[in-house]
């Protein structure tokens, strides 16, 4: 038997056994933070918390879905979140890129966490409103030291190192079974195809597909348009290598980039649109969101990829 097909066989197993640990895991009670900490965040900022947080706001989807995972409810979350589902039901004060500050004033906090990516230019008005830390989750490898620092900064630190030893666990084993795999071609688009960007492997979803052994077709050329780790590729080029999969996240259009491409005459001519292999994904679950459901995000990946589970 191969270390392959063992990693295979036993990742499941090995994923449940580790969640289960963590939801079994003794919780810090946020009542018990009676002590003052000084957290370290993404800026090497410190920042100093009096007593644990009772009205946490995050930033971004990314954010919050961080602080779900760890057993904090946010005192409000950013437009459109519904995962979890409780998410749905709770006060929001706008957009990562452009919230309502007053919103967010009046549901007082007593800790902002904000992204790094998104809030970088107006932290001092975060700052005004609460105590305020900064983190950055880019790739899968960032998750489990951000659920860590967000396990400090809320006195959540049982669940929170339980649950990133399960991340980073999953994450060996996933990097274990991608080495030495022959895997797919692929394409990720963001945008439209009028409008496109092409995601390279320095990007959330392409480094997920890059640890499961897939080439991107984008890798090696220059960053270009609004967003890092995308670049611009002529329909010649794409032609050319034709690649086994495509992956788009349709953004400012009402049809799908997938279905789009079945009736365009050049797009047509790929054999990833003939073979049926064009994948619309969850926009949130593979771009915008990098967070604790990279694990789900992963799995998917790896059905498309190999046609069957991990």
């Amino acid at each position: 038997m191969t270390f392959t097909t063992i990693v295979r066989r036993w990742l499941p197993v090995l994923m449940i056994a580790a969640v289960l640990m963590t939801l079994s895991a003794p919780l810090v009670s946020a009542q018990d933070g009676t002590e003052p900490r000084t957290i370290t965040d993404a800026m090497g900022r410190q920042v100093t918390l009096d007593a644990a947080p009772q009205r946490v706001v995050g930033m971004s989807a990314s954010i919050n879905e961080m602080l779900f995972a760890i057993g904090v409810t946010p005192a409000g979350v950013t437009d459109g979140m519904d995962y979890p589902a409780e998410a749905a039901s709770l006060p929001t004060f706008g957009s990562g890129y452009q919230p309502d500050l007053e919103a967010l004033a009046a549901l007082e906090p007593d800790l902002i966490v904000a992204n790094l990516q998104l809030n970088a230019q107006f932290l001092d008005k975060l700052e005004a409103i609460a105590p305020t830390i900064a983190v950055l989750t880019i790739f899968p490898k960032d998750v489990p030291a951000n659920v860590r620092l967000l396990g400090q900064a809320t006195w959540r630190d049982t669940q929170a190192d339980f649950l990133a030893t399960a991340y980073e666990d999953f994450l060996t084993l996933t990097a274990a079974l991608g080495t030495g795999k022959e895997g797919p071609s692929i394409l990720i688009i963001v945008g439209t195809l009028d409008v496109p960007n092409y995601g390279k492997s320095e990007t959330y979803l392409g480094d997920m597909a890059k640890l499961l052994g897939a080439t991107n077709i984008a890798d090696g050329e220059a960053d270009a348009g609004p967003f890092p780790g995308y670049a611009q590729l002529s329909i010649e080029r794409i032609l050319e290598a034709d690649p086994d999969f495509i992956f788009t996240v349709t953004r400012g259009a009402d049809t799908p980039m997938a279905e789009t491409m079945t009736t365009d005459a050049v797009w047509s001519a790929l054999s990833a649109v003939q073979n049926g292999s064009v994948y619309e994904l969850d926009g949130r679950l593979f771009v915008e969101a990098p967070g604790p459901r990279f694990v789900e995000a992963i799995l998917q990946l790896y059905g498309i990829f190999y046609g069957e589970g991990m």
